[in-house]
């Protein structure tokens, strides 16, 4: 309350005190696209008669301005994509059914109903008051994309050109009356920053042409302040405050500065007392002026768990004019502490989120604070506390929303590509300063860098860190994520060791994403992996670069409902019609529910593989929300709306996303009863405060919650550090009873922290022999019918490659997107699975995959039961027992286990490995012994009879050379 009263009440004053200072231009403006680019040489500037009309704040393309786009239409990265899959064209075959019916549908990025790149005239009158003659009055757009020119009563004003901060423009002194006003937007490229920058490309925040933000006319006294900012960095009990003063030619004689700063957040009573400074008018000169403001030692800090916020105001006066500027600002210092971040001296753990301009209701950044409110607030629940901004700078609402929520914000200049020309350096440098100048003083505002991977002039990457540094100091630089660093930057943020980075700090690691390139295939089952040989090397802190990118499948109804604007989900809209056409689509729940807890359980490992790491000082994770972009990427645990999914559990992610995490490092998850469990318990602790433990106890149950064991934990006291040593337990696992799931849970009571994991105990015995009376085949040929004719029951076990499609292994879910008809690194996001199916009696099971299945599913190869190219698909509403969830570009109905009635007999097929190493295998060996257990049973009975073709289907193999994937049609970077 005492902060909207202060605001209210400033304004209020300024209004009765000064008369009226600011003029709103948002509403009707007239229009004119530039299809041709000829207005300036037709000099549009001097019409009023343009017809066209539209609404700002706002774009085109939300108002129905543009073209409708096709499979000809001229996309922003066109010079560098290509491919028939690519920007241009209908798209890979299994799309073909959309160019047959003319209805253009792409997958590459949200489509707009209207697209237009090039200039826009945009027009309208105003009015200047009899009270603004003889005042300096200027212009300011907020939000522009991205090159402005002006014109003012047919005489050019000037050009602009950032795509983060206002497009300012001085008018000079104005007669009263009517006047017309002409602003040129140009979104077509000024700069290369890349094909796939999300400052500029359609990849998410869209080719928008418009002005979304403020419109204002500004009337100035004859002195007044052109600008006013100051550092949230202390120094020694003093706020640094900067202010440039403008003047008239007349303007003459003293200036008197008042500067007074309030406490107005909620419990911040804080008021020091106001500083007044003099001068004379004659000796401004344009130069920034520096002042310490006292804010002494009762000033309260910012961080992430203290929003203390103040505003402070200028107030200028002279004999004959009044002028006043307001900033809230919070004070804060973050800084380097070994290979650590510090933040008012306290150690902070970086829990990172790549906002990557996900904005699928307008296209462009909301501009409202209450937007960013809701952003925040989720980064909060899923226990985040930066936001790395993408290539891409926000508007100033996020950083009001962050100082009030607490997020700390690291914004980019706006690049994703090679720097290496002086026209980039150019713009780059300027950009960089204006958005220090426009944002600088939010205590949010933590970090900032140019931009995302690749590569670029090492020189110019060291001298403009040494510039930043030099012009701002109350924050920390880096250039590039994931891509060369120079010796001045602040931190790091690495997917492994620079330039080969073998020795990874993430999971994934090579392009392209294949099954043997990623940890989770790799490496048994586990919560021992860390990444410390790479996180040593680093001088700075480092942060692991977009750690877990894991895909999972959208939910298609729900997300569909949401897109209400002029941007559309048609990887939804296909995905839909994919399921529909394949007879899944009631199955659509399950899907979204087994493969979303799937991709969970990934993240979670993926994040606490950072948390075991020491010497690392943070993860940015790719990301909370879905990317849109880039042929869809579903890898958020929220929307791209960022609504949480259904089975996201809160309480559960923070017990491993939080200041605070406990660990145990255990070396087996899948054991035998003649091993022993082994955990070592760890914690790693950033919280404000030691951390002490003096209840923690560990406890292994049974899943139907019985006890096994309690260990009371040595009392401990931890300080601000990683991977801190509590104990070691074990347990000779001969006493537990075989095909067991076993939970570990430590937790302290006192201190409301809690971690578990599961693992799993099967028994020691050898392999089930295959039963008497079942056939095994390993092919499907004219003697495994014939058997089946003659009533027979079979067991098909194909060999891995005997599969239509040759799809790979389908443990993980996908890598950041699917990527052709393969997949990349796995060929599916889930399965389907009924725990209650008589298949998995000797196989207890969740409805999801999960670590007990990393051995059958690294060792399996999915089946293609109907497709877009099937001949001979299998019935719509066929349903096999193990089904991997397919990507949601392609949707193919998929099987590892089905069965079926072919003439008298039946028919068990499992294109899982269930032979080779099976002493070595005790989940598979375990999984065989249930499935043959099922073969002798009554309740193998299968209902669905099924052609022989079909069947052969499944089996054919593809003729010519295989098919290679076209990585530039799926928009992807070969560098990620």
């Amino acid at each position: 309350m005492k902060y909207m009263f202060f605001t209210v009440l400033t304004a209020f004053l300024s209004i009765i005190c000064y008369g009226q200072k600011v003029i709103n231009l948002a509403g009707e403006w007239q229009v004119k696209l530039d299809t041709e680019n000829k207005g300036i040489e037709e000099q549009w500037f001097n019409e009023n008669t343009f017809t066209d009309v539209l609404t700002l704040p706002g774009c085109i393309q939300e108002q129905g301005y543009g073209n409708i786009p096709g499979p000809n239409t001229p996309w922003y990265g066109n010079t560098e994509w290509a491919g028939s899959g690519g920007l241009n064209g209908w798209g890979p075959d299994y799309l073909s059914k959309y160019k047959e019916r003319g209805i253009y549908k792409m997958q590459h990025f949200l489509h707009p109903e209207r697209h237009f790149i090039g200039a826009v005239w945009y027009q309208r009158s105003i009015e200047v008051p009899k009270a603004w003659e003889g005042k300096q009055i200027a212009v300011s757009f907020e939000r522009v994309h991205w090159v402005s020119q002006l014109w003012f009563d047919g005489k050019e004003v000037g050009k602009a050109t950032s795509l983060a901060a206002p497009h300012q423009y001085s008018l000079g002194q104005l007669t009263p009356g009517s006047h017309t006003i002409t602003i040129r937007v140009d979104n077509s490229e000024y700069v290369h920053m890349g094909y796939n920058a999300h400052s500029v490309s359609e990849q998410t925040a869209g080719t928008w042409n418009g002005i979304v933000g403020d419109i204002k006319l500004e009337a100035r006294p004859e002195v007044w302040i052109e600008r006013f900012t100051v550092s949230p960095k202390p120094v020694d009990g003093m706020l640094k405050v900067s202010l440039q003063l403008g003047k008239t030619i007349t303007a003459k004689g003293k200036w008197e500065l008042t500067l007074d700063a309030i406490g107005i957040s909620k419990g911040n009573e804080h008021n020091p007392e106001p500083l007044v400074l003099k001068g004379n008018v004659n000796e401004i000169d344009g130069k920034m002026l520096h002042f310490d403001y006292p804010m002494t030692d009762k000033a309260l800090l910012w961080d992430e768990y203290e929003q203390n916020l103040y505003q402070i105001e200028a107030k200028l006066k002279t004999k004959k004019s009044n002028d006043s500027r307001q900033l809230t600002f919070g004070l804060r210092d973050i800084s380097v502490d070994g290979m650590h971040f510090s933040v008012n001296g306290n150690k902070t753990f970086i829990r990172g989120n790549n906002d990557c301009a996900v904005m699928p209701a307008t296209g462009y950044a909301p501009m409202d604070v209450e937007s960013w409110r809701k952003v925040w607030r989720t980064y909060k629940d899923f226990g985040l506390n930066l936001a790395r901004f993408h290539s891409w700078t926000p508007p100033k609402a996020a950083f009001i929303a962050a100082d009030e929520i607490g997020i700390y914000m690291a914004p980019e200049v706006g690049e994703w590509g090679t720097v290496k020309t002086k026209e980039q350096f150019d713009f780059m440098r300027a950009e960089a300063k204006r958005i220090l100048d426009e944002f600088g003083h939010h205590p949010s505002f933590v970090m900032m860098g140019l931009g995302n991977e690749y590569d670029g002039n090492h020189d110019f990457f060291t001298e403009v860190v040494q510039e930043w540094k030099a012009y701002d100091n109350s924050k920390l630089y880096m250039v590039k994520a994931n891509s060369w660093s120079p010796a001045e930057a602040d931190y790091q943020v690495q997917r492994g060791i620079w330039p080969e980075r073998t020795t990874k700090l993430r999971y994934q690691f090579g392009w392209p994403p294949t099954p043997d390139r990623t940890e989770y295939n790799l490496s048994a089952p586990n919560t021992a992996i860390d990444w410390r040989e790479a996180s040593s090397s680093f001088k700075v802190p480092v942060m692991s670069h977009e750690i877990a990118q894991i895909c999972t499948y959208p939910d298609v109804e729900t997300e569909l409902k949401k897109y209400t604007g002029y941007l559309k989900a048609d990887y939804l809209e296909i995905a839909r019609d994919q399921l529909i056409e394949r007879g899944m689509y009631a199955l659509l729940p399950e899907i979204v529910e087994s493969s979303g807890k799937w991709q969970v359980e990934l993240i979670r490992e993926a994040f606490e593989a950072a948390y075991r790491t020491p010497d690392m000082a943070g993860f940015q994770w790719l990301s909370l929300a879905d990317f849109t972009g880039q042929s869809s990427a579903p890898v958020g645990l929220t929307d791209p709306f960022y609504d949480a999914r259904p089975y996201v559990d809160l309480e559960y992610i923070r017990q491993w996303c939080a200041p605070t995490v406990l660990l145990a490092r255990i070396p087996k998850r899948v054991l035998t009863q003649s091993e022993t469990f082994k955990a070592d318990l760890e914690v790693t602790h950033f919280g404000k405060e030691e951390l002490v433990l003096n209840d923690l106890t560990a406890t292994l149950r049974k899943d139907d919650g019985t006890v096994i064991k309690t260990w009371e934990l040595p009392k401990k006291t931890f300080i601000q550090e990683s991977a801190q040593a509590i104990a070691s337990i074990e347990l000779a696992l001969g006493s537990i009873a075989a095909l067991a799931k076993i939970n570990l849970q430590v937790e302290s009571k006192a201190n409301k922290l809690m971690n578990d994991w599961n693992i799993w105990v099967y028994p020691d015995a050898p392999a089930e022999t295959f039963p008497a009376n079942v056939h095994v085949a390993k092919a499907w040929n004219e003697e495994t019918q014939k058997r089946l004719e003659a009533g027979e029951t079979v067991l098909l076990l194909p060999q891995i490659g005997d599969m239509k499609g040759n799809l790979p292994s389908c443990f993980t879910n996908h890598f950041w997107t699917a990527i052709g008809e393969k997949g990349g690194q796995s060929s599916a996001s889930g399965m389907l699975i009924n725990p209650e199916h008589p298949l998995f009696a000797a196989f207890p099971t969740d409805a999801h995959v999960n670590w007990n299945w990393w051995d059958i599913l690294n060792h399996a190869q999915p089946m293609i039961l109907d497709a877009f190219d099937a001949k001979n698909p299998w019935p719509k509403d066929y349903r096999s027992i193990i089904q991997p969830v397919d990507s949601w570009k392609i949707n193919r109905k998929l099987a590892l286990v089905a069965e079926a009635k072919v003439g008298k007999g039946k028919l068990l097929i499992c294109s899982i490995d269930i032979e080779s190493d099976l002493e070595n295998r005790p989940a598979t060996r375990q999984f065989r012994k249930s499935l043959l257990n099922y073969l002798t049973t009554s309740a193998f009975n299968p209902q669905w009879e099924i052609q022989p073709e079909a069947i052969a289907e499944v089996f054919e193999k593809e003729t010519g050379p295989a098919k290679e994937i076209d990585f530039k049609s799926n928009a992807l970077p070969i560098d990620n």
